[in-house]
């Protein structure tokens, strides 16, 4: 009989782990080429939670000499999803800022996002998403 208390208890560590964690694993169930042309892991994770949240997310959007990393095309939303490694010198700054006045100018709101916050913060950065989404 210990043997089988034992058994379950061992057994029941797991398995309730397993149950609290599951949401923060649900992955999006089509991998399309969307998903697939992310170019980082920041990319990828922020676009698996816009569409599990509902969102169409087009990736690797073209306008003129850019590309946008993220975009919302129904709230015509460009996200940038900004690496420490990519976006850190003062030459790749002023080249980020170009690159919002361009994307302003041809109609899209730009949202920029550090990896660490996407990576820390995910929840903030979809409420900030959705915020921007409903206003006009």
């Amino acid at each position: 009989m210990l043997n089988y208390v034992l058994f379950f208890a061992i057994l029941a560590g797991p398995i309730a782990l397993y149950i609290k964690v599951r949401p923060l694993l649900a992955p999006v169930e089509v991998i399309d080429d969307q998903r697939a042309k992310c170019e980082s892991p920041i990319e990828l994770r922020l676009y698996i939670a816009l569409v599990n949240n509902g969102y169409e997310v087009k990736t690797q959007t073209p306008c003129g000499p850019y590309r946008i990393d993220i975009t919302l095309p129904a709230y015509r939303i460009a996200i940038e999803c900004d690496g420490r490694a990519f976006h850190s010198s003062p030459k790749q700054r002023a080249h980020d800022r170009r690159k919002n006045a361009y994307l302003r100018k041809h109609g899209w709101k730009v949202l920029r996002f550090s990896g660490s916050r996407i990576n820390r913060r995910l929840n903030e950065v979809i409420t900030k998403i959705d915020k921007e989404a409903r206003t006009p």
